[in-house]
């Protein structure tokens, strides 16, 4: 009997992680298949490094595989994978000293005309790396990931005003640091008017 792994629940996927062969392949495909783009973008938005990101993605997933040998079940899939890649990525930053910039450090580029999608980008990986370890996670989650604010406090063991706060304050941060920019980016766009 075939196994339809699109329609399959995370945690049917992972007990066939423990089967041999072409059904567990076949499993955690499907499972990565399923949470790996907001794997790696919780790590590159951690990180502000796309080498060190896709090795902490990549190490996620081989964690996940390992669990199977030593994980009876799985209810939460999502949040272990997350919570993986959380401490891999906290390892990595107390490992290589990661520090916060600050907001003098901040300099935004000039553009010419009209910016493109890769260049907001940049400024907004720019700006979450100027953000305080604790701001830069929540945000990351909530506005990247779209977990709600409980699944976040459950995620970060904390309580939910705690995380409502810090999503408050974090967001307050970013204008904060985002302002110049589209302060010139609005005056670059009334001199291409005029």
């Amino acid at each position: 009997m075939a196994v339809d792994y699109k329609n399959t629940t995370d945690e049917q996927l992972f007990l066939l992680l423990k089967e041999d062969g072409d059904v567990a392949r076949s499993a955690f495909n499907e499972l990565y298949n399923r949470h790996s783009s907001r794997i790696y973008t919780y790590c590159r938005k951690i990180l502000n490094n796309s080498t060190v990101a896709n090795d902490i993605f990549q190490d996620t997933f081989s964690r996940l595989y390992e669990a199977r040998n030593t994980v009876k079940s799985m209810s939460n899939l999502s949040g272990y994978l997350i919570k993986t890649a959380r401490n891999l990525c906290l390892n990595e930053r107390s490992r290589k000293n990661y520090h916060n910039l600050s907001i003098e450090d901040f300099q935004l580029p000039i553009y010419d005309k009209s910016f493109e999608k890769k260049e907001l980008n940049e400024v907004v990986d720019i700006a979450l790396e100027a953000l305080p370890e604790q701001f830069r996670e929540v945000i990351v989650l909530k506005e990247f990931l779209d977990m709600s604010y409980a699944e976040i406090a459950k995620t970060l063991n904390l309580t939910l005003p705690v995380v409502r706060i810090r999503i408050y304050r974090a967001k307050v941060k970013l204008r904060e640091i985002l302002a110049p920019y589209f302060k010139d980016y609005e005056n670059n766009k009334m001199r291409n008017i005029q």
